[in-house]
């Protein structure tokens, strides 16, 4: 795997993330939420060799904890272990000891990842996406 860099967006990569994620091409909400966390400190960007190939966000007011809002990798660099060193990245980041994410239910990959790197479900949300409900995952103890 080619070395990688994470390091924090700047106001430049918006547009490149949203060029980047092929749900904010058609979508100018979540376009919006990604200029929003660049402007808010809350993304991070995934390079290798100077390429920006995903982004991830954290924001810090999820019932006074961290929660993972966004994991977003390139269809041809999923799958390549970026997603789980992002991941470990952002637990860095959480300014709280329990840190939350969460991800559909037809997302099984990602349930996968999460469950290996130690989250354990934490509840269900439905009706925010037709038929799709929200699998919630805690991790406890990020920070000591």
């Amino acid at each position: 795997m080619p070395d990688h860099l994470i390091r924090r967006a700047i106001v430049n990569d918006a547009a490149t993330l949203s060029d980047l994620d092929h749900i904010a091409c058609g979508n100018s909400n979540r376009r919006d939420f990604i200029r929003n966390a660049v402007e808010s400190d809350r993304a991070w960007v995934v390079e290798i060799s100077g390429e920006i190939i995903g982004y991830g966000v954290i924001s810090h007011g999820f019932f006074g904890r961290s929660f993972i809002d966004l994991i977003y990798l390139a269809e041809p660099h999923r799958s390549s272990g970026h997603g789980p060193k992002l991941i470990a990245f952002l637990e860095s980041q959480s300014q709280s000891s329990d840190l939350f994410t969460s991800t559909n239910e037809s997302n099984s990959h990602m349930q996968h990842v999460l469950e290996k790197l130690g989250y354990e479900r934490s509840g269900v949300i439905h009706n925010l996406d037709p038929d799709d409900p929200e699998i919630v995952y805690v991790k406890r103890s990020v920070r000591a």
